[in-house]
C-alpha cells in the first residue's frame, strides 16, 4: 500500500502557518466561506468515535483521532448536487471529509474516508484491466481488496449495465461505466494555488454490524504528476455529529 497519494503529499507538506492572514492579504476574497457545516482552511474537526467502536477491528477504515484540521478544500458537480472535499490532516495520517448539498445546499451526504491502497498501471493492458469498457474493474457490481473482503456498487445506471458473467443458477456480475468528474482542489484560501484533477471512480459498500456501514471509492485518477488507481475507504457521518472549531 502507497504510504499517501500524491495529492495527499502535498497537502500534507503544507503547515498551518503557511496560511496564517498577512497584511497584504487582508483585502483579499476568501474561496472558503458559506461552506457547509463551516468548514474552512485551518478549522478543527473532531468526528465522533462510536461507530469505529462498535465495529471494532472488522472496519477497515481506523478512527482519525480526536481533532484533525482542513488543509486543502476540493469541490466538483455530480448532476444537481455539489461536492466538497475537505482534506484533513490528523495524528493519524491524510484523512478526506466529503460532503454533498443540494441545490437549496441541503446536505446530502457526509463520508469520511481515508486512503487504502494504490495501483500504478504500467501500460495499456494494465489500465484495461481497471477500465476496459466490457468487464473493466471499475465499475463491477462487487469489488473484492486484498485480503477478500467483498464490496457491492451503491451508484447505478440500469441504462447502462452490461452483464461480464453468469452462472448456471443465473447469478451474474454486471458492469456500469465509471461516474466521471473534475475536481478542482484550492490548496490555500484565497485560490491562489489550484489542482485540477480527473476521476472515474464507483462507489461500493458492505455492512459491517447491523449499524455500521463501510464504503470503498474506486478511481482511475489523472493529476499533473501522473496517473493511479486509488482506493479510498470510509464510514457514513450524521453531518450535526461533527465538531468544527
Amino acid at each position: 500500500m502507497s504510504s499517501t497519494w500524491n495529492i495527499f503529499k502535498k497537502i500534507g507538506q503544507k503547515k498551518v502557518n503557511e496560511y496564517k492572514e498577512n497584511i497584504e492579504k487582508s483585502f483579499s476574497e476568501r474561496i472558503d466561506v458559506d461552506l457547509p457545516l463551516g468548514l474552512r482552511f485551518n478549522c478543527l474537526v473532531e468526528a465522533p468515535e462510536v461507530d469505529f467502536i462498535l465495529a471494532g477491528s472488522d472496519l477497515l477504515t481506523k478512527y482519525p483521532g480526536s481533532s484533525c484540521s482542513v488543509v486543502s478544500i476540493g469541490k466538483f458537480i455530480v448532476g444537481d448536487s455539489m461536492v466538497y472535499r475537505f482534506y484533513l490532516d490528523s495524528s493519524a495520517g491524510p484523512y478526506l471529509l466529503q460532503v454533498a448539498v443540494d441545490s437549496k445546499r441541503i446536505i446530502e451526504e457526509c463520508k469520511l474516508f481515508m486512503p487504502y491502497d494504490e495501483i500504478y498501471p504500467a501500460n495499456p493492458d494494465d489500465w484495461a484491466f481497471w477500465l476496459a469498457e466490457e468487464d473493466g474493474y471499475i465499475g463491477l457490481s462487487v469489488f473484492d481488496t486484498k485480503n477478500s473482503i467483498r464490496f457491492f456498487r451503491v451508484w447505478e445506471d440500469q441504462g447502462s449495465v452490461r452483464i461480464v458473467e453468469q452462472d448456471r443458477s443465473g447469478a451474474s456480475i454486471d458492469r456500469i461505466p465509471p461516474v466521471r468528474f473534475i475536481e478542482k482542489i484550492y490548496l490555500d484560501p484565497y485560490g491562489e494555488k489550484t489542482e485540477t484533477v480527473t476521476y472515474d471512480a464507483m462507489l461500493y459498500g458492505r455492512q459491517v454490524t447491523e449499524n455500521v456501514d463501510e464504503f470503498l471509492m474506486i478511481s482511475a485518477v489523472d493529476q499533473s504528476d501522473g496517473a493511479s488507481v486509488q482506493i479510498m475507504v470510509g464510514v457514513e457521518l450524521a453531518p450535526t455529529s461533527l465538531k468544527v472549531i
